[in-house]
């Protein structure tokens, strides 16, 4: 007879593993649906509405898996599978993030694919590929596991990045996405090798023992973390980022900006937890001790290069591009007081972005149906008043990524200046609040365009049911969230700031 502690190891260790193993089997269970129903239409016509259905058919499979991954997260204690991963608290809430940013995600998909621009299968499936990869990598505690996992998330993306082969530019963001994802690659794993060649070990716990070869692990951490900056698109490891918001079709850049920069920063900030500031022998300060002051400096440089691009940019979406290079800027100065209010501050403002740009994209994306384009500034005239609601709900997404007062970004920029303020940073703390006035200023223009007349002969572009979905709820939680330090508005911001308390706190012990 088994022993039966070992039979409920083995149980618990299965449950805990189950959120990220379900989005790998949800990406083959979508190919074997697509695989057994495919049909052969006689035209065009039925071809289309094949593709169409099709869509619909397997997004419901995608949904399926994201809602079986949410029912495994609920109630689960924290457990630690073998030495690799831990579905701790930190990596809960983590994938609890990626799960909800990847239905918004799954929404916008069904244009894509309603309007025929690809098969539905190939894409889905990519997707949940990638969503295991980045829940692995939220949850591991090895850095080779790391690696693998970070390897898993990126590769689809490529190949999803240039899956609309009917545009030049998405094979040119994809063959430069891969560039950037190459070599951060290669600096990551070259700093695994160092820290394994100072430690003998690979996982994070490793960081904070003495070392035998001081140097070869403060090259090896150095190299760590400029690996996953490149990832996270901190200057100056950005300039791939605003031409894949140009080239990638709407739904992939979405998650792009969403859960795969996320994902980098939830991996920083928990390889910052690992780390422990420390002097080797001779007295020299390692360079942990500074990770700070380099830290500090990348991000203003992020906010200023980032918020002054976005102001001379024509393109609408390479303006997000733009802006999002900014918020990394803010995300990396959370993490100059990852040890402080930086850490929930971080998960915070990450969670606003994240909104943000799903409802700018979403915008963007219901504005370009068939004949009509929505790609650069001008092209917004006149929405104001043929489509007042979407004008609305766009003002309110672009206020937000800007840090306009009463929305979540506001907020979550208040809390990492106010992380900088206790810490000490008055220099980034004045940083943050002049990159403020730039953003706005660049979200003002695409408003201002709003406001004037429209071109005549213009067509105009309804918004699909899933597209109002995803505006809606983008809307509701900018609003709810923005709204809900002025006073008792309800429980949910309450309970997500408790969650990240607890998921922060968690990596301190």
């Amino acid at each position: 007879m088994g022993n039966p502690c070992t039979a409920r190891g083995g149980a618990s260790m299965s449950r805990a593993a189950l959120p990220i193993l379900l989005p790998a089997l949800g990406a083959l269970l979508v190919l074997a649906v697509d695989l057994l129903g495919r049909t052969r239409p006689v035209d065009a016509a039925a071809a289309h509405r094949a593709t169409a259905l099709s869509g619909i058919r397997l997004a419901a499979v995608a949904l399926l898996t994201l809602g079986a991954m949410g029912l495994s997260l609920r109630g689960a204690a924290p457990v630690a599978v073998g030495s690799v991963l831990a579905v701790d608290a930190f990596a809960t809430l983590a994938i609890l993030f990626l799960v909800g940013w990847a239905f918004l995600v799954l929404c916008l998909s069904l244009t894509h694919f309603g309007m025929a621009r690809s098969r539905p299968a190939e894409p889905l499936a990519l997707l949940l590929f990638s969503l295991a990869g980045l829940a692995a990598a939220t949850a591991t505690r090895d850095l080779l596991t790391l690696l693998v996992a970070l390897e898993l998330a990126w590769l689809p993306l490529v190949a999803l990045i240039a899956i609309d082969s009917r545009r030049l530019s998405s094979s040119e963001s994809s063959l430069k996405a891969f560039f950037a994802h190459g070599f951060a690659s290669l600096v990551l794993a070259q700093g695994l090798a160092f820290v394994f060649g100072a430690t003998g070990r690979l996982e994070l716990d490793a960081l904070s023992q003495a070392p035998g070869q001081p140097l070869l692990l403060d090259v090896g951490v150095a190299l760590l973390i400029a690996g996953l900056l490149a990832r996270a698109v901190v200057a100056p490891f950005h300039p791939w980022s605003p031409d894949v918001h140009e080239g990638a079709p709407s739904f992939v850049t979405t998650w792009i900006a969403t859960g795969v920069q996320a994902t980098s920063f939830f991996v920083l900030l928990r390889l910052l937890h690992a780390l422990v500031p420390a002097a080797d022998g001779d007295g020299a300060v390692r360079v942990v001790a500074r990770l700070p002051e380099l830290l500090g400096v990348l991000g203003v440089v992020g906010l200023v290069w980032g918020h002054a691009m976005a102001l001379v940019q024509i393109g609408l979406r390479r303006m997000v591009g733009w802006l999002g290079v900014g918020q990394a800027g803010f995300f990396t100065l959370a993490l100059v007081e990852a040890r402080g209010a930086g850490g929930e501050a971080l998960f915070f403002a990450l969670a606003a972005a994240g909104i943000a740009v799903a409802g700018v994209l979403g915008t963007l994306a219901s504005l370009s149906h068939h004949e009509r384009a929505c790609e650069n500034v001008g092209d917004l005239a006149g929405m104001a008043q043929q489509s007042p609601i979407r004008a609305v709900f766009f003002a309110l997404f672009l206020l937000s990524l800007a840090g306009f007062p009463g929305t979540m970004g506001f907020v979550a920029r208040l809390r990492i200046l106010s992380a900088l303020d206790q810490g000490g940073h008055r220099g980034l703390l004045l940083a943050g609040l002049a990159a403020t006035v730039l953003a706005l200023i660049a979200a003002g223009r695409p408003l201002l365009a709003m406001l004037r007349p429209p071109e005549l002969g213009r067509p105009t572009s309804r918004a699909l049911s899933h597209e109002q979905l995803v505006l809606a709820l983008c809307g509701a939680c900018i609003l709810y969230l923005g709204l809900a330090p002025l006073g008792e508005v309800g429980n949910v911001a309450s309970w997500l700031d408790a969650r990240i308390d607890l998921a922060v706190a968690g990596l301190r012990d």
